[in-house]
Order: structure tokens, then C-alpha cells, then sequence
């Protein structure tokens, strides 16, 4: 069978080209970039090369780069680097977990917080930020896309206000690297997380932009390693994904964008053809991540009737799969419960064509007619 993976934002499956580079770097790279000969050197260079092609992406210089293992770890890393006892620190009520799991941490460490909630359209609004500040506001935290909505926050609105009260700013970008422009000559941001995986790159790769003059407390010590700010000998393997991964991706960026809007809009158009019933979520959304609600219908039965017959999305954000409890930010948004537990997240990518999309409409149209006519034997 044949499978139609539809979970992009979930993760990507690594380019070939990314996979063949790390293989060959696996086998012939194996030095320790600390250590001054050859075969160490050879790993140093590879990370750095990797740091340039991150730089050129985010329109900012090599030093300001640092990789981690993950967007997780970056997020956590300015989180518990930046704030300290009697800080305030604000940030949204549908950001990833690792940022809202991090705040009973940071509540025991004596640092209060404010949750500002999405509007009806999924975007943070800059005015609900302003209103919640304080004087001792050290830190905003605003993820550039939604995980589950693929909304696209007012980001340079939001670090302006920051860069007005001299707060800091941070936002998870993992969901933006790779799918839409990031320039940080022009956004006044502080520090961004990254992740290679969401790109068609490895797992267990990470970034950190960190602006010259900004400065944060080390998560892991033990070594010299980026900056001193994350001890560990490098991922080498990882870090030069990463860098394919993010070239790649910048060389590709407009052409990508434009064939996953034009499956999005297949996408679409072939659902109202088929005179489903659904609503869309959120708006201003990067390409091809589509958080539908379809009503009546169980949203957790349908991935897993999907999945049967190879095709799969998600429930919600992967970060938060296995549960049938109704999405938070769902909620917020001002879905009802029920709503919210008929809602799926069905996100395409670079790798899908157009007899893809038709195929998974179809399949959809399929069952939401079976779920109509046994209700309808059962009603009879």
C-alpha cells in the first residue's frame, strides 16, 4: 500500500540530498571539532559552513547562530537563560510545550507570567501584548506560525513594541524557517528557535539565533562549545543537515510556496465540489497547513479511519497527539468543545502532487458518506 503522509507540520521526511550528505559525513567526518588536527578540523569546518547558510538565511551574521538539539532545547534554553526571580515575563496560551510546560518551572523560580490568548482568527494580537506589560516585563515570547492553525503572527509589530519598552524578545520560528522569508535586519527580535526537521532535515538538529549583545545562562555545562552557551560535542552529522536543509529550502522558497498554495487550493476547491461540509481555521496562514473542522464527525475516529487506508494527518498538534481532549487553543478561539474534537490538521508539503490531494479528498468524502449513511440505518 501505497502511503500519503499529509502531516508536514508534524515533521517532514528528510531530503535525499540531506540524507546522502550526512551519510557520506557519518563515514568520512569523524573528528572532534575541538580537537586542532586535521580530521577535527574537518568537522569544524563542516559547522561552520552550516552556521553560514543559517546566517544568509536569516539575513544575520555566523556568531549570532547557535545549534542545539532541537527547537525544544532552544526554547527552553532562553526561557530558563533569560529570566530570574521577580521577572515578568508574557507569552501566548497556544505555544508549543515547550514553552508553556517550562512555566511551572519558572513560577517556582519565583518569575511571574502573563497568558495572552489567540484571537478568533488565531492570531496574537500586538494590543492584547501592550496591555498585559509592566515594569518588570523582562521577556515577550510570540511564536512566529501556529503549529496547528499555520497562522502567522504580527511578529514585527510585536518586537517593535518590544524594542520601544526594552523588553526582550523572543519567538519559536520552527514552524516558519523554510516556509516563508525570516530576516532579522528587518525584525528587531532578540533571539528565534529553530529546528531542522520541519524543513526536510534531521531530527535531533536545532538552532538559536541570539543577537550580538544579547546574553543568556548556559541550560547544559561541561564544555566550550557554541559560544560556551551549550556543552557537548557537536552533531556533526546533524548540524550539516541542518545546513543542506536550510539551503535547500532558501533556494526553493518561492517555487515551494507556490505548488503547495496551488495543492492547497486544489485541496479546497475539490472538497466544495464534493459538497462537504467543513470550515477552515484561522487565517493569514502559511501554505498548505489546514486546521478543518468538520461537524458532526469525530475528529480522532477519522485519522485513524485514514490511517487505515494510508493516508495520514493529525489530531491537533503531534506534541499533543494520543489525547481526545479538545485543543486549548481551539477554545480559546472560541470553538465549542464539540467543535474542537471535530477538528484535524491535514498539512501538505513540497513532496505532493495534485493526484495526492484529490486521493485523500476523496477517501475523506468516502467516510464522511459511510458515518451519514449508518446514522441514517441507525436513526431508520
Amino acid at each position: 500500500m501505497n502511503r500519503i503522509y499529509f502531516d508536514i507540520a508534524a515533521t517532514t521526511p528528510i531530503d535525499p540530498r540531506v540524507a546522502n550528505y550526512m551519510h557520506n559525513l557519518q563515514i568520512q567526518t569523524y573528528g572532534n571539532p575541538s580537537s586542532i588536527h586535521r580530521e577535527g578540523q574537518a568537522a569544524r569546518a563542516i559547522i561552520e559552513k552550516s552556521r553560514r547558510e543559517m546566517a544568509i538565511s536569516l539575513c544575520c551574521i555566523p556568531e549570532e547562530i547557535i545549534f542545539t538539539s532541537s527547537g525544544s532545547e532552544s526554547n527552553n534554553m532562553i526561557l530558563k537563560g533569560v529570566l530570574n526571580s521577580g521577572d515578568h515575563f508574557i507569552t501566548s496560551s497556544y505555544e508549543h510545550p515547550a514553552i508553556l510546560k517550562v512555566l511551572p518551572y519558572l513560577e517556582e523560580k519565583g518569575v511571574v507570567f502573563s497568558l495572552i490568548k489567540p484571537d478568533k482568527n488565531g492570531i496574537v494580537q500586538p494590543k492584547s501584548i501592550e496591555k498585559e506589560i509592566r515594569e518588570n516585563t523582562k521577556l515577550i515570547s510570540i511564536m512566529y506560525v501556529n503549529n496547528e492553525l499555520g497562522t502567522i503572527n504580527p511578529i514585527l509589530d510585536i518586537a517593535h513594541i518590544c524594542q520601544e519598552k526594552n523588553i526582550l524578545f523572543h519567538s519559536d520560528a520552527v514552524q516558519a524557517l523554510g516556509k516563508i522569508p525570516l530576516n532579522v535586519t528587518d525584525i528587531p527580535a532578540d533571539f528565534l528557535s529553530m529546528s531542522a526537521h520541519k524543513l526536510y532535515g534531521p531530527k535531533g538538529a536545532g538552532a538559536l539565533f541570539i543577537r550580538k549583545g544579547s546574553s543568556l545562562k548556559p541550560l547544559i555545562y561541561g564544555g566550550g562549545q557554541e559560544a560556551n552557551l551549550r556543552a557537548s560535542t557537536e552533531n556533526i552529522a546533524g548540524i550539516g543537515g541542518f545546513g543542506i536543509a536550510v539551503e535547500l529550502a532558501a533556494m526553493n522558497l518561492e517555487e515551494n510556496s507556490l505548488h503547495i498554495t496551488r495543492l492547497e487550493t486544489l485541496f479546497i476547491s475539490q472538497m466544495d465540489e464534493r459538497g462537504i461540509d467543513y470550515n477552515i481555521n484561522g487565517t493569514h496562514r502559511i501554505p498548505g497547513v489546514l486546521n478543518i473542522t468538520f461537524p458532526n464527525v469525530d475528529g480522532q475516529n477519522l485519522v485513524m479511519q485514514l490511517d487505515m487506508v494510508g493516508i495520514g494527518i493529525s489530531f491537533g498538534s503531534a506534541c499533543a497527539s494520543g489525547t481526545v481532549e479538545a485543543s486549548n487553543m481551539l477554545l480559546n478561539m472560541g470553538l465549542t468543545k464539540k467543535e474542537a474534537l471535530s477538528t484535524v490538521r491535514i498539512s501538505l508539503g513540497k513532496i505532493h502532487n495534485f493526484e495526492d490531494v484529490k486521493t485523500v479528498v476523496k477517501t475523506i468524502h468516502e467516510i464522511l458518506i459511510q458515518k451519514r449513511e449508518k446514522l441514517i440505518t441507525h436513526e431508520g
